[in-house]
């Protein structure tokens, strides 16, 4: 488990981490609050590994968009040419999740 910076999440108008939160529980919770994350701003705020997250998402069975698009670099505020993992969910998929949630 590596730390989720605090400061680049509320740059970025992210949820703040809860202390000792795990990297998939607080893209689960980002999601959830409606925030799209994609590659690069996960990078930013110390998530290295987006991809292998949305592996283990999948794994969970757990329901969410996924698109590989350009975007903007939060450090640099460039946008490079090569497409990363964007992910998001739904209100359906939301309604969904919490549906299943409790039952």
């Amino acid at each position: 488990m590596s730390m989720i910076y605090r400061d680049e999440c509320s740059d970025l108008g992210l949820p703040e981490p809860k202390i000792g939160e795990k990297q998939i529980h607080y893209v689960i919770r980002a999601m959830l609050n409606g925030h799209r994350l994609d590659t690069r701003m996960c990078r930013y705020i110390g998530i290295g590994n987006l991809h292998s997250l949305v592996s283990a998402l999948t794994k969970l069975k757990l329901s969410f968009s996924l698109k590989h698009e350009t975007v903007a670099c939060p450090k640099t505020k460039k946008v490079l040419s090569h497409p990363v993992d964007v992910i998001w969910m739904t209100p359906e998929q939301i309604e969904d999740y919490w549906s299943k949630k409790k039952a």
